[in-house]
């Protein structure tokens, strides 16, 4: 199926600034930041459909916002209703939405570019 061969990091390399890019990204944002890292792994692991994700209220409030936010952003924008903003902002802070809605929207990208590729949604 794969077009291209390699695994994730070789082929980005092929373009070294989207290597550096990537990076960054991972370093800073999908693994650092300001929210907490298990949470955004969390939401990760949501995208590429771990069933062991997939019932909510086995987890903590926060975590239940951010995977029905990781829901919205990934399959369903009309979920980001104004109920669930409030809800957001009574857990979240402005910059960490920001942070945790990039690095969703990020890793979505990345599991559908892995996808395309023949590779697992996750390494």
């Amino acid at each position: 199926m794969a077009h291209v061969s390699g695994s994730a990091d070789e082929i980005r390399s092929r373009v070294p600034a989207v290597l550096d890019a990537w990076e960054y990204m991972r370093d800073n944002v999908l693994r650092e930041g300001i929210v907490e890292p298990d949470l955004k792994e969390l939401c990760f692991r949501f995208l590429a459909e771990d069933p062991d994700t997939m019932d909510f209220v086995r987890f903590s409030e926060r975590e239940q916002l951010a995977l029905r936010w990781a829901q919205a952003i990934g399959w369903d924008a009309d979920l980001a209703d104004d109920a669930l903003w409030e809800r957001l902002h009574a857990e979240f802070t402005e910059p960490e939405l920001v942070e945790l809605g990039c690095a969703i929207g990020f890793e979505l990208g990345q599991q559908h570019f892995r996808g395309t590729l023949g590779l697992q949604p996750r390494d």
